[in-house]
């Protein structure tokens, strides 16, 4: 699925265009622990969260992740704002909770990606 795809799949809004719209996505990460991303998100992936302060696009250059998915119509910080046009990551404004565009993405062919590659859904 390329990112464009998955920003019309949850109807998100672009706060900060992404270099490559039509990248292909390795996976979608959802979490609010930075930390977790840090240990889990893959590289090429996308980023859902509820976080809305610069170390969130910090994190997601440091992964190497394509956008950030900012969820449930939260106010983006100018410091978010800023990080996000300096790295050149994707930006993006979801009206929907966490879980509903887990579930959209999930439904439209995004798979998740597991720790032991071998287990299915």
């Amino acid at each position: 699925m390329t990112l464009a795809n998955a920003i019309c799949t949850i109807k998100a809004n672009v706060i900060v265009p992404p270099r490559d719209p039509e990248a292909v996505l390795s996976g979608a990460f959802a979490a609010d622990l930075m930390s977790d991303v840090l240990a889990f998100a893959r590289e090429g992936s996308i980023l859902i969260t509820g976080l809305t302060g610069d170390q969130t696009i910090r994190t997601a250059a440091i992964k190497q992740l394509i956008a950030v998915v900012v969820i449930q119509g939260k106010t983006i910080s100018d410091d978010m704002l800023e990080a996000a046009r300096e790295e050149q990551i994707g930006l993006y404004h979801t009206p929907l909770s966490k879980y509903e565009t887990c579930g959209l993405l999930m439904r439209a062919g995004l798979r998740p990606y597991r720790l032991v590659e071998d287990q299915t859904l």
